[in-house]
């Protein structure tokens, strides 16, 4: 069973054109390159807005000139020039799940993307009303 699923595995990274372990830095995995530590925000009830101070590190197997922004709103936050790894201090306050890109600022093409993911305590439950005319 072991081998079935470890040769299934194998065979999917050939196909695909990657080895599935032993990466070297130019081919490095995009999770890898954009992390957000920590990636959950928990609210006390749904729909309210969750407020957490995010850490989102970057490590990039290039030298070039990063930009971090936010995927839905394509605003970019900050840039940092000839660099290849930084740390930026995100204020995260949604009440939804947000994701954030990493993309070269040279061709703005996405590199990484990374997800802060909203969760909550209590789920807002709906009441029935019941009219009664008696």
């Amino acid at each position: 069973m072991y081998f079935r699923t470890m040769s299934a595995q194998y065979m999917l990274g050939a196909v695909l054109g990657f080895a599935t372990f032993g990466l070297s830095a130019e081919e490095q995995v995009p999770s890898q390159i954009l992390q957000a530590t920590p990636n959950k925000c928990v609210a006390l009830n749904q729909g309210r807005t969750c407020y957490a101070d995010v850490t989102l590190k970057v490590n990039t197997p290039a030298l070039g000139d990063y930009c971090i922004r936010q995927s839905q709103s394509k605003k970019i936050l900050q840039c940092w020039a000839n660099t290849r790894s930084f740390v930026y201090t995100l204020s995260f306050g949604s009440p939804e799940s947000l994701s954030y890109e990493l993309i070269s600022q040279a061709d703005r093409d996405v590199l990484a993307v990374t997800t802060i993911e909203v969760n909550w305590v209590h789920k807002v439950q709906v009441k029935k009303r019941r009219w009664r005319l008696f």
